[in-house]
C-alpha cells in the first residue's frame, strides 16, 4: 500500500515480469451491474495466505481489501502481473 511503485524482473528465457511493490488503486469489477471502476485501496481486512499479512498490508491473491466502493477480493496476482484486479463482494 502507498504510492505506486513497480519493478521489472527478468525471468527465465529473457522475458520480463512486472512486479507491483506498492499500489494505491485497484480495478474493481461490480458483478451486479457488470461495470468496472477504479477504487482507492484503504486497507487489507483479511488474507487467507497468512494472517500476519493483514498487519503489514500485503496484497496477495485472495486477500479481502477495503476500498471506497466497499469490500473486494483480489483475483489477480500483484507480484506476478503488476496489476490489482478485484471483485466487489455483495453483502
Amino acid at each position: 500500500m502507498g504510492t505506486e511503485r513497480r519493478t521489472l524482473i527478468r525471468t527465465h528465457g529473457g522475458n520480463l515480469k512486472v512486479r507491483a511493490l506498492r499500489a494505491e488503486i485497484a480495478t474493481v469489477c461490480i458483478p451486479s451491474t457488470g461495470e468496472t471502476k477504479r477504487a482507492v485501496i484503504e486497507t487489507v481486512e483479511e488474507n487467507t495466505a497468512n494472517p500476519h499479512y493483514v498487519r503489514r498490508n500485503l496484497l496477495t491473491r485472495g486477500a479481502i481489501i477495503k476500498t471506497d466502493l466497499g469490500r473486494a477480493r483480489i483475483v489477480s496476482r500483484p507480484g506476478q502481473d503488476g496489476a490489482i484486479n478485484a471483485i466487489l463482494l455483495e453483502e
